[in-house]
């Protein structure tokens, strides 16, 4: 049997006007363009109308791709969204990355102090640098009522290339949507008063003794607003990531979209199905608001998700489509993802590319359109050429994860599997049992 390993796809962002040159750190690259990245969490490769989805209504995203770059083999870094983002962040494979898993079982995955992250690069390259929203990349696994190692860790958010940060940075906590508090780290002052630079500061929310007032969801996109009108004002570029955490599990809401309410489905579906609708409005929220700045043209908004949908409620939404297998899974229903580039004069609309991607190619890319070297080592290449339909594009032959398909069997590992393989042989009594093996002549 002639194995192929799964394909898997990748993300975009921004571009300087002397791509493929080099700037110093001292420089202020002025003409680079700013950088809008927003991930949402478990959203499927199906759930939006523009990548074949027929019940959520999306019209915001669908009309961005309709005036953009539209990814059909754009993958996530794993299918699981700690490992997902290791790789984003850091341009590593994720058999290279520090983080392999999501934790628990006894696993402490966290990127260490001295890993170079997106953030780092680029505020070496003279950005401003912002990430609102889900973090995960510091071991909040070892004890989840320690709230002061995810401050003090060596994932702590401060430590890694961010001027400001609003959210939850646990990996576990930042899933409550009504909770007591977020956090922010702001040793500049740019939207309030400064914090320390070394720690994060309690930003208490009204919630709890039965009062549901603010909805985190909500207070992102608010932030995230309110940054883009402040740092749109300065001399500097920005990298703005927009981490969101929907809609991802607990299924919670304000309110249902309307076009819900009738439906033949269990109020968590229905929840759902409007997190996602809600999400979208927001979106277009944020293009509107890039283009009454006037900085459209100078913004490359990138859109994509941390890995495939899940199984739950797939009779209804039908999550990733024709894709086999879903979140958690190393198929390719766990890991491809919508990925949509939107950069007016710059990206031509209704452009819809199938090169093949992945996560750990994100920061070789902006390397190249930030006019930098990327820090090595790194596993990815730039995709550039694809973004600006100018000059050649180096190309993946395959894409590997942890599993292999073949024209008739599918082998993947289980849904919510953490342990390691050796884990799994050492506790085993002769052959070790695959976890799934697929005939897919059936």
């Amino acid at each position: 049997m002639n194995f192929r390993f799964f394909a898997v796809a990748a993300l975009t962002w921004c571009a300087c006007s002397g791509i493929g040159g080099t700037s110093s750190a001292a420089e202020k690259p002025t003409d680079c363009p700013n950088v809008v990245f927003i991930m949402a969490d478990d959203l499927g490769y199906a759930h939006l109308g523009c990548y074949g989805g027929e019940t959520i209504r999306t019209p915001e995203l669908d009309r961005l791709a309709a005036d953009g770059l539209r990814f059909t083999r754009f993958h996530a870094g794993a299918s699981l969204c700690l490992p997902s983002r290791c790789s984003l962040m850091t341009g590593l494979h994720t058999g290279h990355s520090r983080c392999r898993v999501n934790g628990g079982g006894g696993r402490h995955p966290e990127i260490a102090e001295e890993d170079i992250t997106l953030a780092d690069m680029l505020q070496k390259a003279g950005y401003a640098t912002a990430m609102i929203g889900k973090w995960s990349l510091g071991d909040d696994f070892r004890g989840c009522v320690v709230r002061e190692h995810d401050r003090d860790g060596p994932g702590a958010i401060y430590k890694h290339g961010w001027d400001y940060y609003f959210g939850e940075p646990n990996q576990t906590y930042c899933h409550k949507y009504f909770p007591p508090q977020l956090y922010r780290f702001d040793p500049h002052g740019m939207l309030g008063t400064a914090t320390p630079g070394d720690r994060l500061e309690v930003v208490p929310l009204r919630n709890g003794e039965g009062r549901r007032l603010d909805y985190t969801h909500d207070l992102l996109v608010d932030r995230a607003l309110r940054y883009l009108d402040v740092v749109s004002q300065t001399d500097r570029p920005f990298f703005l990531y927009l981490s969101l955490t929907v809609p991802h599990a607990d299924f919670v809401v304000p309110e249902l979209e309307p076009y819900t309410v009738d439906r033949p489905w269990p109020n968590a579906a229905k929840a759902f199905a409007s997190m996602i609708t809600r999400m979208d409005r927001d979106v277009g929220r944020i293009r509107r608001q890039i283009e009454e700045l006037g900085i459209a043209e100078k913004t490359l908004v990138i859109f994509t998700s941390d890995n495939g949908g899940f199984s739950q409620f797939d009779e209804i939404f039908d999550n990733n489509g024709p894709l086999e297998g879903f979140k958690g899974q190393q198929a390719v229903g766990g890991v491809r993802v919508p990925c949509i580039a939107y950069w007016p004069e710059t990206i031509r609309p209704g452009r819809v590319s199938d090169e093949l991607l992945a996560f750990w190619d994100v920061m070789p890319t902006l390397a190249e359109l930030a006019g930098i070297e990327p820090p090595r080592p790194i596993d990815g290449i730039s995709f550039v050429p694809t973004l600006v339909e100018h000059g050649r594009q180096r190309h993946h032959r395959y894409l590997y994860f942890r599993g292999a398909s073949a024209k008739d069997y599918l082998v993947i590992r289980g849904e919510g599997e953490n342990r390691s393989d050796e884990a799994i042989a050492a506790e085993a009594e002769g052959p070790v049992v695959v976890p799934a093996f697929v005939d897919r002549r059936r």
